[in-house]
């Protein structure tokens, strides 16, 4: 008998969401417990090779509700929201982007980026308007700029193996067939780099090891995933031999993402980094009293990386301003971790971060039965809105 979990990474997308309802009534899955409100799909980069197998696999797990987040673009959202809905999983829609405060980068400030003073990393939660003309044209110009770049790398990639191992490079397309929608990643140059390497040792009849080696300049070790990881650390970064630089318009401003945030109907939120700790965030309360200011009044965070200590703080921060807070795993990198964590089901931080995901699913019930969800017309949190959305979003998860 043959996997029955094949047909979720299948190319036609009815065979997949096929696939879903079949395992379904099929397989026993534990209680639920537990939610995850931060996952990529392939539409970036993730170790998921569709959202049917993300969603399958928060079923396995126990999730009640589950978070796409991916960087840019909501191309995910309907077959994500299909198979989670299929497998009894609540969905929150969410996307990814990236911001810069010029004051702070000129200051060598690090935010939630642990190499880049001045750059941030922001969520929208609980998208509403997924389809709103003016966000998706923002998007659009967004991917561009990601674009431009991978291009540049993936020419350099060229050049390094030409000058290595007297072999062309990953070609365009090669970089391109690993992601549905063309959603390019640095770290999908990485893999299509790692995969012309392996072809290239077939191809001469070298070594995998000595192919390696010759084309990224270090040994060969580790998993697939280590492997993925090498090859963008010692070719693709600042630096390396395939560096290109990225361009400063890729970058907008905190108050240009809010506002794409906003024009998606969703929840600006901010993901604390937790360690490393930054010199912005080594202030919990000091740095809540920045984001409220630019209008980011929910947090999340990715608990695994996160001291107990750490996760304690920012959870009590959120309660004390009636802010939601959201947990997760992000699973942006080859590695296939578990989807549920440590802090994320200890029980002494499990209520708020339920309670998050409440008022997210709340958030995305009351607009679309045209009421007001967690935002007021000014962006910020309407009167009353947070137990709202609390109330709508329980309902959702007891199935009331």
């Amino acid at each position: 008998m043959g996997d029955p979990t094949a047909d979720l990474v299948h190319p036609d997308l009815s065979v997949r969401l096929a696939g879903v309802r079949k395992l379904n009534v099929t397989v026993t899955v534990p209680y639920r417990n537990g939610t995850n409100l931060h996952i990529h799909t392939n539409h970036s980069f993730s170790v998921f090779r569709s959202p049917c197998e993300a969603a399958w696999l928060a079923r396995q797990a126990g999730l009640e509700a589950l978070g796409v987040n991916d960087f840019y673009t909501t191309g995910a959202y309907a077959e994500f929201g299909e198979a989670c809905r299929t497998l009894g999983i609540q969905p929150v829609f969410g996307i990814e982007a990236i911001a810069l405060d010029a004051d702070l980068a000129a200051a060598g400030v690090l935010v939630n980026d642990p190499a880049n003073a001045g750059r941030i990393y922001l969520s929208g939660k609980a998208v509403t308007h997924p389809e709103q003309a003016s966000a998706q044209a923002a998007l659009a110009r967004l991917r561009s700029f990601q674009e431009t770049r991978n291009r540049l790398l993936v020419a350099k990639a060229d050049e390094r193996f030409r000058a290595t191992v007297g072999a062309a490079g990953p070609a365009w397309q090669d970089v391109l067939d690993l992601t549905p929608a063309g959603n390019i990643t640095e770290r999908h140059v990485a893999k299509a780099i790692l995969e012309r390497i392996r072809a290239v040792a077939v191809e001469r009849s070298m070594p995998a090891g000595d192919a390696f080696k010759a084309v990224v300049g270090a040994p060969i070790s580790g998993s697939d995933a280590d492997q993925q990881n090498a090859v963008r650390n010692h070719l693709l970064k600042a630096g390396k031999p395939c560096y290109a630089p990225e361009d400063s318009a890729a970058f907008p401003s905190v108050a240009s993402i809010r506002d794409l945030f906003l024009g998606l109907g969703a929840i600006p939120t901010y993901p604390v980094l937790g360690n490393p700790l930054t010199g912005a965030e080594s202030d919990v309360r000091q740095w809540a009293d920045r984001l409220d200011s630019w209008g980011f009044c929910a947090l999340e965070l990715i608990p695994h990386r996160n001291s107990e200590e750490r996760v304690a703080a920012v959870v009590a921060e959120a309660c004390r301003r009636n802010w939601p807070v959201f947990d997760g795993t992000e699973h942006n990198t080859p590695a296939m971790d578990p989807l549920t964590t440590r802090w994320g089901l200890d029980g002494r931080f499990r209520p708020a971060f339920r309670a998050g995901a409440m008022v997210a699913l709340g958030h995305q019930r009351l607009v679309a039965e045209g009421g007001v969800g967690y935002l007021g017309n000014d962006g910020r949190p309407a009167h009353g809105a947070y137990q709202r959305c609390l109330a709508a979003g329980q309902r959702l998860l007891d199935g009331i």
